[in-house]
Protein backbone atom coordinates (compact mmCIF):
# COMPACT_ATOMS: atom_id res chain seq x y z
CA UNK A 1 0.00 0.00 0.00
CA UNK A 2 0.94 3.61 -0.56
CA UNK A 3 0.14 7.10 0.42
CA UNK A 4 -2.32 7.34 -2.28
CA UNK A 5 -4.12 4.29 -1.10
CA UNK A 6 -4.75 5.87 2.57
CA UNK A 7 -5.74 9.61 0.56
CA UNK A 8 -8.20 8.52 -1.57
CA UNK A 9 -10.17 6.06 0.47
CA UNK A 10 -10.05 8.96 3.42
CA UNK A 11 -11.40 11.53 1.29
CA UNK A 12 -14.47 9.48 -0.27
CA UNK A 13 -14.92 8.47 3.76
CA UNK A 14 -15.16 12.60 4.33
CA UNK A 15 -17.31 12.90 1.42
CA UNK A 16 -19.16 10.08 1.72
CA UNK A 17 -19.43 10.23 -2.00
CA UNK A 18 -17.34 9.17 -5.19
CA UNK A 19 -17.70 11.82 -7.43
CA UNK A 20 -17.31 14.60 -5.06
CA UNK A 21 -13.63 12.91 -3.85
CA UNK A 22 -12.76 12.53 -7.51
CA UNK A 23 -13.47 16.34 -7.96
CA UNK A 24 -11.24 16.89 -4.62
CA UNK A 25 -8.45 14.55 -5.99
CA UNK A 26 -8.48 15.51 -9.64
CA UNK A 27 -9.56 12.38 -11.00
CA UNK A 28 -12.21 11.02 -12.77
CA UNK A 29 -15.14 9.43 -11.04
CA UNK A 30 -15.22 6.30 -13.05
CA UNK A 31 -11.09 5.98 -12.32
CA UNK A 32 -11.60 6.29 -8.49
CA UNK A 33 -14.29 3.67 -8.24
CA UNK A 34 -11.60 1.15 -10.30
CA UNK A 35 -9.00 2.11 -7.68
CA UNK A 36 -10.93 1.68 -4.95
CA UNK A 37 -11.99 -1.43 -6.09
CA UNK A 38 -8.87 -2.98 -6.81
CA UNK A 39 -7.44 -1.32 -3.59
CA UNK A 40 -10.19 -3.63 -1.69
CA UNK A 41 -9.47 -7.15 -3.68
CA UNK A 42 -5.61 -6.54 -3.07
CA UNK A 43 -7.17 -6.32 0.82
CA UNK A 44 -9.69 -8.65 0.82
CA UNK A 45 -12.55 -6.70 2.23
CA UNK A 46 -14.83 -4.23 1.37
CA UNK A 47 -13.80 -0.56 2.43
CA UNK A 48 -17.78 0.90 1.77
CA UNK A 49 -21.35 0.36 1.09
CA UNK A 50 -22.18 1.41 -1.84
CA UNK A 51 -25.73 0.39 -1.14
CA UNK A 52 -26.79 2.71 1.09
CA UNK A 53 -27.29 6.98 0.39
CA UNK A 54 -24.60 8.07 1.29
CA UNK A 55 -22.23 5.79 0.74
CA UNK A 56 -20.66 4.49 4.58
CA UNK A 57 -18.01 3.03 5.56
CA UNK A 58 -18.14 -0.80 6.31
CA UNK A 59 -16.59 -2.20 9.93
CA UNK A 60 -13.26 -2.79 7.68
CA UNK A 61 -13.40 0.55 6.04
CA UNK A 62 -13.72 1.88 9.67
CA UNK A 63 -10.51 0.01 10.69
CA UNK A 64 -8.45 0.68 7.42
CA UNK A 65 -9.55 4.84 7.65
CA UNK A 66 -8.19 4.31 11.81
CA UNK A 67 -5.12 2.69 10.53
CA UNK A 68 -4.27 5.47 7.70
CA UNK A 69 -4.90 8.54 9.68
CA UNK A 70 -2.35 6.96 12.44
CA UNK A 71 0.52 6.34 9.46
CA UNK A 72 -0.18 9.53 7.71
CA UNK A 73 0.51 11.32 10.88
CA UNK A 74 3.68 9.16 11.98
CA UNK A 75 4.75 9.96 8.02
CA UNK A 76 4.29 13.97 9.22
CA UNK A 77 6.41 13.58 11.95
CA UNK A 78 8.90 12.21 10.19
CA UNK A 79 9.33 14.18 7.77
CA UNK A 80 9.30 17.34 9.88
CA UNK A 81 11.92 15.71 12.48
CA UNK A 82 14.01 15.10 9.51
CA UNK A 83 13.24 18.66 7.93
CA UNK A 84 14.29 20.00 11.40
CA UNK A 85 17.60 18.06 11.63
CA UNK A 86 18.85 18.78 8.27
CA UNK A 87 18.02 22.53 9.19
CA UNK A 88 20.57 22.69 12.94
CA UNK A 89 22.84 25.06 12.45
CA UNK A 90 25.33 22.34 14.27
CA UNK A 91 26.04 24.99 17.29
CA UNK A 92 26.39 23.84 20.95
CA UNK A 93 23.94 25.65 22.93
CA UNK A 94 25.09 26.33 26.20
CA UNK A 95 22.10 26.29 28.87
CA UNK A 96 22.75 27.97 32.12
CA UNK A 97 20.78 26.43 35.23
CA UNK A 98 21.19 27.68 38.99
CA UNK A 99 23.05 25.58 41.37
CA UNK A 100 20.80 23.06 43.25
CA UNK A 101 17.07 23.82 41.85
CA UNK A 102 18.74 23.63 38.15
CA UNK A 103 19.84 20.43 38.41
CA UNK A 104 15.74 19.22 39.44
CA UNK A 105 15.50 21.53 35.88
CA UNK A 106 17.73 19.66 33.69
CA UNK A 107 16.74 16.23 34.45
CA UNK A 108 13.54 16.87 33.19
CA UNK A 109 14.35 18.88 30.01
CA UNK A 110 17.52 17.35 28.76
CA UNK A 111 16.41 13.74 28.07
CA UNK A 112 13.22 15.23 26.71
CA UNK A 113 15.39 17.28 23.88
CA UNK A 114 17.63 14.47 23.57
CA UNK A 115 15.28 11.80 22.65
CA UNK A 116 14.03 14.13 20.27
CA UNK A 117 16.43 15.55 18.64
CA UNK A 118 19.62 13.11 19.03
CA UNK A 119 21.67 15.47 16.71
CA UNK A 120 21.47 18.65 19.27
CA UNK A 121 24.60 19.27 21.49
CA UNK A 122 23.87 20.60 24.64
CA UNK A 123 26.74 21.88 26.95
CA UNK A 124 24.49 22.49 30.76
CA UNK A 125 26.88 25.43 33.07
CA UNK A 126 25.50 25.82 36.32
CA UNK A 127 26.31 28.74 38.61
CA UNK A 128 24.27 31.53 40.63
CA UNK A 129 21.54 33.11 38.81
CA UNK A 130 23.17 36.81 39.31
CA UNK A 131 26.30 35.16 37.37
CA UNK A 132 23.88 33.32 35.02
CA UNK A 133 22.09 37.26 34.07
CA UNK A 134 25.21 38.37 33.30
CA UNK A 135 26.75 35.46 31.24
CA UNK A 136 23.43 35.66 29.04
CA UNK A 137 24.24 39.32 28.68
CA UNK A 138 27.73 38.83 27.43
CA UNK A 139 26.63 36.33 25.50
CA UNK A 140 28.78 33.61 26.80
CA UNK A 141 25.77 31.32 27.12
CA UNK A 142 22.78 30.83 25.28
CA UNK A 143 19.82 30.33 27.44
CA UNK A 144 19.48 30.03 31.27
CA UNK A 145 16.92 29.13 33.61
CA UNK A 146 17.26 31.86 36.07
CA UNK A 147 15.48 31.99 40.00
CA UNK A 148 14.77 35.91 40.76
CA UNK A 149 12.06 38.06 41.92
CA UNK A 150 12.28 40.43 38.61
CA UNK A 151 13.03 39.25 34.83
CA UNK A 152 16.87 40.48 33.74
CA UNK A 153 16.45 44.38 32.20
CA UNK A 154 18.24 44.33 29.07
CA UNK A 155 16.86 44.71 26.02
CA UNK A 156 18.38 42.37 24.18
CA UNK A 157 17.21 39.46 26.57
CA UNK A 158 13.86 38.28 26.74
CA UNK A 159 12.32 37.11 30.23
CA UNK A 160 9.81 34.50 30.08
CA UNK A 161 7.88 33.05 33.42
CA UNK A 162 8.02 29.34 33.09
CA UNK A 163 6.64 28.63 36.84
CA UNK A 164 6.73 29.21 40.62
CA UNK A 165 8.42 26.80 42.91
CA UNK A 166 6.97 26.70 46.88
CA UNK A 167 9.71 27.85 49.44
CA UNK A 168 8.40 25.94 52.79
CA UNK A 169 10.06 26.51 56.06
CA UNK A 170 11.21 23.22 57.58
CA UNK A 171 11.82 21.19 60.76
CA UNK A 172 12.66 17.56 62.43
CA UNK A 173 9.02 16.24 62.92
CA UNK A 174 9.56 15.57 66.32
CA UNK A 175 10.29 19.16 67.24
CA UNK A 176 8.80 19.92 70.61
CA UNK A 177 7.76 23.15 68.92
CA UNK A 178 6.10 20.96 66.84
CA UNK A 179 4.72 18.84 69.47
CA UNK A 180 0.41 19.69 68.95
CA UNK A 181 0.61 19.31 65.39
CA UNK A 182 0.50 15.88 62.96
CA UNK A 183 3.33 16.16 61.18
CA UNK A 184 3.17 12.60 60.65
CA UNK A 185 0.72 13.91 57.41
CA UNK A 186 2.60 16.75 56.33
CA UNK A 187 4.72 16.41 53.18
CA UNK A 188 6.05 18.20 50.19
CA UNK A 189 2.65 18.35 47.94
CA UNK A 190 0.28 18.67 51.63
CA UNK A 191 2.98 21.05 54.09
CA UNK A 192 1.53 21.84 57.39
CA UNK A 193 -0.64 24.85 57.65
CA UNK A 194 -0.06 26.91 61.28
CA UNK A 195 0.95 30.43 62.28
CA UNK A 196 4.75 30.53 62.35
CA UNK A 197 4.64 33.09 65.44
CA UNK A 198 3.05 30.27 67.88
CA UNK A 199 6.45 28.74 67.45
CA UNK A 200 8.09 28.48 70.31
CA UNK A 201 12.11 27.72 71.32
CA UNK A 202 12.44 27.38 67.56
CA UNK A 203 15.89 28.24 66.09
CA UNK A 204 16.70 29.85 62.73
CA UNK A 205 19.24 28.21 60.36
CA UNK A 206 20.30 30.93 57.91
CA UNK A 207 22.11 29.28 54.66
CA UNK A 208 25.07 31.20 53.79
CA UNK A 209 25.94 33.05 51.38
CA UNK A 210 21.75 34.07 51.50
CA UNK A 211 20.51 32.68 47.92
CA UNK A 212 17.20 34.52 46.92
CA UNK A 213 15.25 31.26 48.01
CA UNK A 214 16.61 32.10 51.65
CA UNK A 215 15.92 36.09 51.25
CA UNK A 216 12.35 35.40 50.33
CA UNK A 217 11.74 33.11 53.20
CA UNK A 218 13.14 35.28 55.40
CA UNK A 219 11.34 38.26 54.58
CA UNK A 220 8.20 35.90 54.97
CA UNK A 221 9.25 34.56 58.35
CA UNK A 222 9.54 38.71 59.54
CA UNK A 223 5.87 39.31 57.89
CA UNK A 224 4.59 36.52 60.09
CA UNK A 225 6.14 37.81 62.82
CA UNK A 226 8.46 34.50 63.50
CA UNK A 227 10.77 35.14 66.24
CA UNK A 228 13.64 32.46 66.61
CA UNK A 229 15.04 32.01 69.88
CA UNK A 230 18.36 31.90 68.22
CA UNK A 231 19.96 32.37 64.41
CA UNK A 232 22.40 29.78 63.56
CA UNK A 233 25.03 30.46 60.23
CA UNK A 234 25.07 27.26 58.09
CA UNK A 235 27.46 26.92 55.06
CA UNK A 236 25.54 25.45 52.78
CA UNK A 237 21.93 24.31 51.97
CA UNK A 238 22.87 20.50 52.59
CA UNK A 239 24.10 21.52 55.93
CA UNK A 240 21.49 23.42 57.13
CA UNK A 241 19.39 20.40 56.25
CA UNK A 242 21.29 18.32 58.05
CA UNK A 243 21.04 20.31 61.14
CA UNK A 244 17.01 20.46 60.65
CA UNK A 245 16.58 16.62 60.43
CA UNK A 246 18.32 16.30 63.58
CA UNK A 247 16.31 19.02 65.27
CA UNK A 248 18.94 21.91 65.81
CA UNK A 249 16.41 24.20 64.25
CA UNK A 250 14.45 24.92 61.11
CA UNK A 251 15.34 26.37 57.62
CA UNK A 252 13.62 27.24 54.22
CA UNK A 253 13.99 24.97 51.59
CA UNK A 254 12.14 24.81 47.96
CA UNK A 255 9.56 22.08 47.41
CA UNK A 256 11.68 20.71 44.65
CA UNK A 257 14.71 20.20 47.00
CA UNK A 258 12.15 17.92 49.13
CA UNK A 259 10.68 16.27 46.26
CA UNK A 260 14.32 15.11 44.79
CA UNK A 261 16.32 15.31 48.06
CA UNK A 262 18.26 12.40 50.15
CA UNK A 263 15.37 10.33 51.40
CA UNK A 264 17.23 9.84 54.83
CA UNK A 265 17.06 13.59 55.77
CA UNK A 266 13.62 14.07 53.72
CA UNK A 267 11.88 11.63 55.70
CA UNK A 268 12.11 13.39 59.00
CA UNK A 269 11.31 16.96 57.83
CA UNK A 270 7.87 18.38 58.07
CA UNK A 271 7.40 20.98 55.80
CA UNK A 272 5.87 24.27 56.99
CA UNK A 273 3.54 26.60 54.19
CA UNK A 274 4.68 30.13 54.02
CA UNK A 275 1.95 32.02 52.62
CA UNK A 276 2.38 33.91 48.99
CA UNK A 277 6.41 32.48 49.33
CA UNK A 278 7.23 30.94 45.84
CA UNK A 279 9.99 31.35 43.94
CA UNK A 280 9.92 32.01 40.22
CA UNK A 281 11.61 30.49 37.56
CA UNK A 282 12.42 32.75 34.27
CA UNK A 283 13.42 31.09 30.79
CA UNK A 284 15.74 33.81 29.76
CA UNK A 285 17.58 34.08 26.19
CA UNK A 286 19.19 36.63 23.33
CA UNK A 287 16.16 37.25 21.03
CA UNK A 288 18.44 37.74 18.14
CA UNK A 289 20.11 34.34 19.08
CA UNK A 290 16.69 31.99 19.29
CA UNK A 291 15.35 33.62 15.46
CA UNK A 292 19.14 32.84 14.31
CA UNK A 293 19.95 29.47 15.82
CA UNK A 294 17.51 26.88 15.07
CA UNK A 295 18.84 24.55 18.10
CA UNK A 296 18.21 27.05 20.48
CA UNK A 297 14.68 27.55 19.09
CA UNK A 298 13.60 24.08 19.45
CA UNK A 299 14.87 23.88 23.04
CA UNK A 300 13.14 26.97 24.40
CA UNK A 301 9.39 25.38 22.93
CA UNK A 302 10.36 22.01 24.38
CA UNK A 303 11.24 23.46 27.84
CA UNK A 304 7.23 25.27 27.77
CA UNK A 305 5.87 21.72 26.52
CA UNK A 306 7.80 20.35 29.47
CA UNK A 307 6.45 22.55 31.92
CA UNK A 308 3.33 23.99 30.57
CA UNK A 309 0.87 22.08 32.81
CA UNK A 310 3.30 21.97 35.50
CA UNK A 311 3.30 24.53 38.76
CA UNK A 312 6.60 22.91 40.52
CA UNK A 313 9.74 21.36 39.36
Amino acid sequence: MNEKDYQYTLTIAACKSFSRAAELLYISQPALSRYISNLEKELGVTLFDRSTSPIQLTSAGIRFCSYANAILELESTLRNDLRENTQLSGKTIKVGAPFLSGEYILSHILPRVIKKYPHIQIDPIQDISDNLCQRLVAHQIDVAFICRTTPINDPSICSELLLFEDVYLVGNRDHPALAEYDTERASFDNPLILDVSTLKGASLIHCKPIAIMSFLAEEALKKLQFKPETEIKASSLPLALELTAQGVGFTSVMRCQLKYGPQSIVQSLCPIRLENCKLPFYISYNRLNRRNIPELDIFIKEAFEEYQDAQHI
